[in-house]
């Protein structure tokens, strides 16, 4: 698979060249969000970042730039960036999917659970793929956790599981659900 992803980013390198060289922004801004997405796919999110954002540049308001830009931003560290770029991008298509999908992990990942069951809820009504789907999925299963919801946040991460068994994201939430739900137990038990 790398090697088709190395020969699929030489060949986008070199259409970005024409494209930059004949003034194409639109073109350019669509070859940059494959590459984009290319850097995703091999855990290079800060290039990913950065070539979603020359994307944006060009195309201002596309979407699938600034989806791919907030997971990149999401991915590299930068959450709160992420937040704003994913929102950016509802504000273009009030549906999207990866965007409400991405957002409602950020917010899940800030804390703010509410507002993240709510993104999440709306981007399971649509097709995601069965990555994304179980990202969705274990994110409100620690949303839910973090409400107190234990039972729908272990049916959720059940679901997760299934989708894509041993997926890292999906058992690091896990963690995170077992050690939110230990330290409600134990913050119960303390009181008289």
């Amino acid at each position: 698979m790398i090697g088709d992803l190395d020969a699929a980013e030489t060949h986008l390198r070199g259409a970005l060249s024409l494209y930059v060289a004949l003034d194409d922004r639109y073109d350019a801004g669509r070859v940059l969000v494959e590459l984009a997405e290319i850097s995703l796919a091999v855990g290079d999110y800060l290039a990913a970042a950065e070539l979603a954002s020359q994307a944006a540049e060009r195309i201002p308001g596309d979407t699938a730039a600034l989806i791919v830009l907030g997971y990149g931003e999401w991915l590299a560290g930068s959450t709160a960036d992420a937040e704003v770029t994913f929102g950016r991008a509802l504000y273009w298509d009030a549906d999207a999917a990866a965007a409400l999908a991405g957002r409602g992990q950020v917010r899940a990942d800030l804390g703010d659970y509410v507002a993240a069951l709510d993104d999440l809820d709306q981007a399971l009504k649509h097709e995601l793929g069965r990555a994304a789907e179980a990202d969705a999925r274990s994110a409100r299963a620690l949303a839910l956790a973090a409400l107190g919801r234990v039972t729908d946040a272990l049916e959720d991460l059940a679901a997760s599981r299934r989708l894509d068994p041993g997926r890292s994201r999906t058992e690091q939430r896990a963690d995170q659900i077992a050690t939110l739900t230990a330290s409600r137990v134990e913050g119960s038990a303390a009181r008289p």
